[in-house]
């Protein structure tokens, strides 16, 4: 990588809780800023799952895989990450 150029970071994510089954499925360049802005609403607020891309496309592609499985996948996957299904936002860096 050349001096001054940053590499590119692209998140496939999923917030919710174990109590609520809507998750909330999508893409980010800054996972971090994304999670400030989802503060004010409840039930949504907590990162559960979180995959790590350079590429942009492939991260889109992922994004559509996960949304387009059932929601019991969308249990397991977050569960096979998260049993507890704790916040991940403080393992972000």
């Amino acid at each position: 990588m050349q001096p001054n150029q940053q590499a590119n970071h692209f998140y496939v994510y999923i917030m919710g809780n174990q109590s609520q089954p809507q998750l909330s499925i999508g893409v980010s360049e800054n996972l971090l800023q994304q999670m400030a802005g989802e503060g004010g609403q409840p039930g949504q607020t907590k990162l559960v799952y979180y995959e790590h891309y350079d590429l942009e496309e492939i991260a889109r592609v992922r994004e559509h895989r996960i949304k387009s499985a059932g929601p019991e996948d969308h249990l397991r996957l977050v569960e096979s990450m998260n049993p507890n299904w704790l916040d991940l936002t403080d393992t972000l860096s």
